[in-house]
């Protein structure tokens, strides 16, 4: 039976497990998507909340509608965070953000 050169203990962050060597540059990354996803949302919803709705998901940045419904979210995951991160890389994170969101805006913006 052989064992790992080296075994790399997992993090907490969230509800998710995050390799040990990994943890400083997710959160990094991570907080940097929450607050770019935050004022591209700020654009569209009366209301923006970074919170935890279901404890199956995690954390989210969630946008409200004036009647108090939520009118978008992303999630703040090891999943979506990497996506999010090469969609700010390229300058399209509010196109990723509404189209996520099944919002289509014509060339116009409307």
């Amino acid at each position: 039976m052989s064992t790992p050169l080296h075994e790399t203990k997992p993090v907490k962050v969230d509800i998710f497990d995050i390799p040990a060597d990994q943890v400083d540059e997710y959160m990094k990354d991570r907080e940097a998507c929450a607050e770019a996803a935050t004022e591209d949302m700020k654009k569209y919803c009366v209301t923006v909340k970074r919170e935890t709705i279901d404890l199956q998901e995690g954390e989210g940045i969630f946008g409200y509608h004036i009647t108090g419904e939520i009118m978008m979210s992303v999630m703040l995951d090891p999943f979506e965070i990497p996506v999010m991160k090469e969609a700010m890389r390229v300058g399209h994170l509010e196109k990723y953000i509404l189209e996520a969101n099944a919002i289509f805006l014509d060339e116009n913006g409307k």
